[in-house]
C-alpha cells in the first residue's frame, strides 16, 4: 500500500514537471514561431536582423539570430559610452567652468583687462535639462551678481570664451549633412551653453504655402536663414530641417511644418556656442548697466589662469543625472561631450577618437570582445556606427555586477509607465512588459533597436538587444515586432 502511494506521488511529480516542460517549450515555441514568420515578411527579408537574448542568472540563450553580425546601433551605442564614463569618472563626478579675468581692477570699478569663460565640458551648462541646472538667463545673473562682487563696472577689455580643452573638431566626421544643421547635430566643444540650440519659430499658412520664419529664441547673432520651408497638412508633425555647417552663420531651412497652428518651432544647432557664450554673457553685462569697452571672442592660444583672479565657478550636477539624460532622453550633445571627458582623462587628448578607443578599451577590460564594435562617435548618430547584438547583451550583463548598476538602470526608459518620457509612457500598457521591461532604444533612419531587461513569469531576469537594419516598411512596423518578440520573452516560465 505504501508502494503504491509512492509510486502515485512519483507519477504526479513526473506529471507536473512533465507539463512544465511542456509549458515552457510552448512558450519558446511561440517566440520562434513570431521570429520565424517574420524573418520571412517582405518588412525583414532584405533587412539585417540582429537578434539575442538570455537568462542573466543561468545564461541561457532564448534567442540567437545573426548575433555577431555587426549592425548600426542608432543610440544603442549610447550605452557604451554612457556606462565608460560612469566607470571611468564616477557617478558623482562634476564638471566645472570658470569665470577670470587680467589685468588690473581700479577703485572706481574699470577692470583693465579682460574676462575669460573657461570651458570644462559640462554639457548641462545654462540649460535645465537637469533639474539642478541653471537655465541660460539664471546662469548670466549669477556670472553678473559675481563679475560685481569684484568691484568691476566696466570691462576695459574683451569676453573671450576658452574652448581648448578639448579639441577644435566640433563634430564626428562621419555625421551626415541633413542633421549636423539640428540641435540633435551639435557641435561638442569643451565651452557648452543652452545645450547649444535655439529654437527657431515660424508661421505656418495653409498646405503647401510657404511657412514664415517669425523669431529666433535665444537670438544668435549674425545668424542669417535662406528660407524653404514650406507648410504640411495639419497634424503632419515636426519635418522640417536646417543644413548649417559648424562655424557657418548661412542656415538653409528645408522641409515642412504642419498647418492649422498659429506658430510651430523647430531646434537648430548654434554654429559657434563658445563664441555664443561670450556673446550672452557681454550682452547681459550691458543690460545690467556694466559696459563692455572690448568685443565677445574666442581664445586661440592657451593661457595659464591665476587662480588669485578666478571670478566664479559653476559645477555641473553628478555625472549620474547627466548619465540620465544620456539615455532616457537620448541625448546626442550630452554623450558627445562624455566620449570627450573620456577622451581626456583616459588619453590625455580630448578627441573623438580618443574617446572611442578609450571606449574600447573599457570594453576589453571588462571581458567584452570588441570585435566587431566600429565606433565613429558616441552616441549613434553616424550611420557606419556598428555593434553586435551579443555585444550589447554582453555589456548589459556585465553592468549589473558594477555598483554604479543602479544608476544606470534608473537611466533606461520604463516600458508603460506613465511617469516616464514620451512613447515609452503608453507602450506595452496591459501586457506582460508594462512597468517590466527596462529598455534603451535606437532610432536613424533605416535602424530600430530595443536593448535592455525584462522579467519571465517566474521573476527570472532576461537581457535582450533586438536590432533591425535596413528594413522594407515603416520603423513603427518595426517597432511593433520588437515590442511583440518582448512580450514573448516575457510569458516565458
Amino acid at each position: 500500500m505504501k508502494k503504491l502511494k509512492h509510486m502515485k506521488k512519483n507519477i504526479t511529480l513526473i506529471f507536473i514537471l512533465l507539463l512544465q516542460v511542456i509549458s515552457t517549450g510552448q512558450d519558446l515555441s511561440s517566440l520562434n514561431k513570431l521570429v520565424d514568420k517574420y524573418q520571412k515578411s517582405k518588412l525583414f527579408k532584405n533587412s539585417t536582423w540582429a537578434l539575442h537574448a538570455r537568462y542573466l542568472k543561468s545564461g541561457k540563450v532564448i534567442l540567437d539570430k545573426n548575433s555577431e553580425v555587426s549592425v548600426a546601433p542608432a543610440s544603442n551605442m549610447k550605452l557604451f559610452t554612457s556606462t565608460a564614463a560612469l566607470e571611468i569618472l564616477g557617478e558623482d563626478y562634476k564638471f566645472s567652468t570658470k569665470l577670470y579675468y587680467d589685468g588690473s581692477i581700479s577703485d572706481d570699478g574699470n577692470l583693465y583687462g579682460n574676462i575669460y569663460i573657461v570651458g570644462g565640458g559640462d554639457p548641462s551648462l545654462g540649460y535645465d535639462l537637469v533639474k539642478s541646472a541653471l537655465p541660460l538667463d539664471e546662469l548670466m545673473q549669477s556670472w553678473i551678481k559675481a563679475i560685481s562682487a569684484k568691484g568691476i563696472k566696466t570691462v576695459r577689455g574683451n569676453i573671450i570664451a576658452d574652448a581648448l580643452l578639448y579639441d577644435a573638431k566640433p563634430i564626428p566626421d562621419m555625421w551626415d549633412w541633413i542633421d549636423i544643421g539640428n540641435y540633435y547635430g551639435a557641435s561638442s566643444t569643451a565651452l557648452t551653453i543652452n545645450n547649444n540650440l535655439y529654437f527657431l519659430y515660424f508661421k505656418p499658412g495653409n498646405k503647401g504655402e510657404a511657412a514664415e520664419v517669425l523669431r529666433m529664441e535665444p537670438e544668435v547673432p549674425g545668424l542669417t536663414f535662406t528660407n524653404y520651408m514650406k507648410t504640411g497638412a495639419k497634424g503632419s508633425g515636426d519635418n522640417g530641417y536646417i543644413y548649417c555647417a559648424p562655424l557657418q552663420y548661412n542656415a538653409t531651412l528645408r522641409g515642412t511644418i504642419p498647418a492649422g497652428v498659429d506658430e510651430f518651432s523647430i531646434k537648430g544647432s548654434i554654429p559657434d556656442p563658445p563664441l555664443f557664450a561670450a556673446q550672452k554673457l557681454m550682452s547681459a553685462l550691458q543690460e545690467n548697466g556694466i559696459a563692455v569697452k572690448g568685443k565677445p571672442t574666442k581664445l586661440i592660444n592657451l593661457v595659464i589662469y591665476d587662480d588669485s583672479k578666478m571670478i566664479t565657478k559653476t559645477i555641473s550636477p553628478p555625472l549620474k543625472d547627466i548619465v540620465y539624460i544620456v539615455n532616457k532622453r537620448s541625448d546626442n550633445l550630452y554623450t558627445e561631450m562624455l566620449l570627450k571627458a573620456l577622451a581626456l582623462n583616459v588619453k590625455g587628448k580630448g578627441d573623438i577618437e580618443s574617446g572611442t578607443e578609450a571606449v574600447k578599451e573599457y570594453l576589453e577590460r571588462n571581458g567584452i570582445n570588441s570585435d566587431g564594435l566600429f565606433m565613429y562617435d558616441g552616441c549613434g548618430l553616424s550611420r557606419s556606427d556598428a555593434i553586435t547584438a551579443k555585444m550589447m547583451v554582453d555589456l548589459l550583463e556585465m553592468l549589473t555586477k558594477k555598483k554604479h548598476f543602479d544608476s544606470f538602470f534608473n537611466s533606461l526608459a520604463v516600458v508603460g509607465d506613465p511617469g516616464d518620457i514620451g512613447y515609452f509612457s503608453s507602450m506595452g500598457r496591459g501586457t506582460e512588459i508594462e512597468k517590466n521591461a527596462h529598455i534603451k532604444s535606437g532610432v536613424i533612419t533605416g535602424v530600430r533597436a530595443y536593448s535592455g531587461y525584462l522579467k519571465d513569469r517566474k521573476g527570472k531576469t532576461i537581457i535582450f538587444s533586438l536590432i533591425a537594419n535596413n528594413y522594407n516598411g515603416e520603423g513603427s512596423d518595426v517597432s511593433f515586432v520588437h515590442k511583440k518578440i518582448m512580450i514573448e520573452l516575457a510569458k516565458l516560465n
